[in-house]
C-alpha cells in the first residue's frame, strides 16, 4: 500500500510536522528522523516501499558533506522522492512565513528570547502551535517556497531530483 514518510533533521520541524499533518495542511504519513547531509541512506533505503511517496525536508545552511548527498540522491533516484528544501533552517522559514524581518525578532515575537537554542526548546514544548502560528501572521503557502538557489546547486552537481512536492491532502 502506498504511504507518505516524511523524514526531518530535527525536532522542531518535526513539531511542524505534526501539527501541519494534524491540522490536514498536508498529507497524513509517517514521521522518520534522518540527515540527507550526514548520513548514508543505504540501510533507509530498505524501509521504504518503491511505491511510496518519500519527501525528504532539508536545511540548506551547511552544505559541507555534498559527496554523502549526491551518493543518497543516487540511492534514492529509483523511489518516488522530493525534496523540501528549506532556505537556511526552519527558523529562517518560519521568519519569512510569518514575516519577520529576522530571526531574533522571530525569536522575540514567539516567545520573548534572542536565543535560537531557546527558541527551539518553547517551538518543541509549545502546547498551542496553531494559535502560536496565527498570532504571527504565519502563511503556509510561504513556507518552503524559495528553492531556486539550491536548484541552481542541484543543476551545478548535474542532481535531477523533484523539488515540487504535493503534500496537499
Amino acid at each position: 500500500m502506498k504511504q507518505v514518510v516524511y523524514f526531518y533533521e530535527g525536532e522542531t520541524e518535526k513539531k511542524l510536522l505534526e501539527f501541519l499533518k494534524n491540522t490536514q495542511t498536508i498529507k497524513s504519513g509517517k514521521l522518520k528522523k534522518f540527515n540527507l547531509w550526514t548520513k548514508s541512506c543505504k540501510k533507509l533505503t530498505r524501509t521504504i516501499n518503491k511505491g511510496d511517496i518519500v519527501i525528504f525536508v532539508i536545511d540548506t545552511d551547511t552544505m559541507k558533506a555534498i559527496d554523502t548527498f549526491k551518493e543518497n540522491i543516487r540511492l534514492l533516484k529509483s523511489y518516488n522522492i522530493c525534496l523540501i528544501v528549506q532556505h537556511k533552517n526552519l527558523e529562517d522559514e518560519l521568519c519569512f512565513s510569518c514575516n519577520k524581518k529576522d530571526t531574533i525578532t522571530l525569536f522575540t515575537d514567539f516567545y520573548d528570547t534572542s536565543s535560537a537554542e531557546e527558541f527551539k526548546t518553547k517551538f518543541i514544548k509549545e502546547s498551542n502551535l496553531k494559535q502560536k502560528l496565527t498570532n504571527n501572521a504565519f502563511d503556509f503557502k510561504k513556507l518552503w517556497s524559495r528553492a531556486d538557489d539550491f536548484q541552481e546547486f542541484l543543476d551545478q552537481h548535474h542532481l535531477l531530483i523533484n523539488l515540487n512536492c504535493n503534500t496537499k491532502p
